[in-house]
Order: structure tokens, then C-alpha cells, then sequence
């Protein structure tokens, strides 16, 4: 089994190289890197089962590398170690499925109780996806497209590229387009766009998020174009949508 630390200051990778009990746990290579960008690098060759990772960091920040990490599908359980109780840094670690936010300096009982979950947590994932993987080698191509679909499904809020579907699941862009378009009648665009609409609707009926933040939770930069879209779609601005639903409450 493998883990990478992450983080640009090396007493800390220092730090969790000699405090957690990696042999215990069946981990015999543990990789380093100084930011996130030469993480990618590392991850995408190895596949490690663990990922350990600050969140301020120069090239790419703690932010973008487990944005990249949920948009790649990486089967791993990541980790944060961070020197911040930030609000912001602790809501995209839980929003990006962080198994778990650690902040420095670390216990080294937190630490390896915190290692030991993520890893039994993997193992159990990992032996699910072994009985899944015969059953999916006679699967056919209509089974792929709904392979797709779960992948947008579950990545609305990033952004969707035909090609690295295509890449992804070894399908040409055209018969994906086509495919698609067959079995559930919309376009992989329009496709996430409701995705989208219907979980701003969710996350509208909490009065604590603002709309600029809903937006982004959804994968919209820009609020003014999302609120438009909204009402194209919805028949009714966010506001306007909000306001309804807690008087209905």
C-alpha cells in the first residue's frame, strides 16, 4: 500500500514520516512532494491509497489539488493537515470528500487513529469495488453510457469536458454525444445544467448560504450569470425561489 505527504515545508513531511506508524498500518512506500502541482505527477503514476495534504501551498494550493482530486476520480482517502482553522479551507475539504481535517500541530494518537479509519475505510471500499469490476467486464454499451451518467452525476459541479470523458472511459466523443443523447434525451451540457438547478434548489432553502455561494457550489464562478440562468429555467430568480420556500416553512 501507498501514501504521499504533501506540503512545502519539509519539517512537516518530516514530522509525519516519523509520527505515523506506517508499517502497522501495511503502508511500505510513502511518497513526498513539495506542492500540489508535483503531487498530480506523483498520484497519477502511483495511486496512492492515502493522501496527506496541507492547504496553502505555492503552484497549486490545497484547494485546486482536491478539486482535481474528486473531478479525477482518484480512488484514495485524503487527509488535510493544515496550520489554519479556516473556515473556507474546512468547508471545500468536506465538500470534496475529505476523509478527514487535521490541524497542526498533530497529536500522534489523533494521527494514527485518524490513518488507521482511512485505511480500513479503503480496504472495505476496495474490496467493493473488486466484486463490482466482474460484472461490469460483460456489461454492454448501454451500461457504459450509465457509467457516464453516474460520473456527471456525481461531478455536476466541476467542470465537464467531452474529451477527458472520452478519455476516461474509452469512448469516442461523437458516440457519447449520440449515446447519450438516446438514453436520457438531453445533451451532456444541458444534462448537468438541471443537475445543477436542482441542487441550487436544495441549497437555497438554507438561508445561511449566500447566492454567490450557492452558485459556486454548484460550479458557477459568476453569480449574476447563474441567477440568470436560474430563472430561465426555474421560471423564478434565486431570491425569488428562497423567499418561497421559507414562507411555505
Amino acid at each position: 500500500m501507498k501514501a504521499i505527504i504533501i506540503d512545502d515545508e519539509k519539517h512537516v513531511r518530516d514530522g509525519l514520516l516519523l509520527l505515523a506508524d506506517w508499517k502497522r498500518f501495511g503502508i511500505n512506500t510513502i511518497f513526498e512532494a513539495k506542492d500540489g502541482e508535483e503531487a498530480v505527477n506523483l498520484i497519477n503514476e502511483h495511486q496512492p491509497a492515502i493522501i496527506f495534504t496541507d492547504m496553502r501551498m505555492p503552484k497549486r494550493d490545497g484547494i485546486s489539488l482536491l478539486k482535481w482530486i474528486h473531478a479525477s476520480g482518484i480512488f484514495s482517502k485524503t487527509i488535510v493537515v493544515s496550520g489554519y482553522d479556516d473556515f473556507e479551507y474546512m468547508r471545500n475539504a468536506i465538500f470534496y470528500k475529505s476523509f478527514d481535517y487535521l490541524l497542526k500541530p498533530i497529536e500522534p494518537d489523533v494521527l494514527n487513529e485518524t490513518l488507521e479509519k482511512a485505511i480500513v475505510e479503503w480496504k472495505e471500499e476496495a474490496l467493493h469495488q473488486k466484486t463490482l469490476v466482474p460484472n461490469q467486464n460483460h456489461q454492454s454499451g448501454k451500461t457504459g453510457i450509465h457509467l457516464i451518467e453516474e460520473f456527471v452525476r456525481h461531478n455536476y459541479q466541476n467542470e465537464i469536458n467531452l474529451q477527458d470523458i472520452a478519455d476516461r472511459f474509452f469512448f469516442s466523443r461523437e458516440y457519447i454525444s449520440r449515446k447519450f443523447k438516446q438514453e436520457f434525451d438531453d445533451t451532456i451540457t444541458d444534462y448537468v445544467m438541471k443537475i445543477r438547478m436542482e441542487k441550487a434548489k436544495e441549497l437555497l432553502e438554507n438561508p445561511h448560504l449566500k447566492i454567490y455561494e450557492v452558485a459556486n457550489l454548484v460550479g458557477y464562478q459568476n453569480e449574476k450569470y447563474f441567477s440568470k440562468l436560474f430563472k430561465k429555467l426555474i421560471g423564478v430568480s434565486p431570491n425569488e425561489y428562497r423567499n418561497r420556500k421559507v414562507k411555505v416553512k
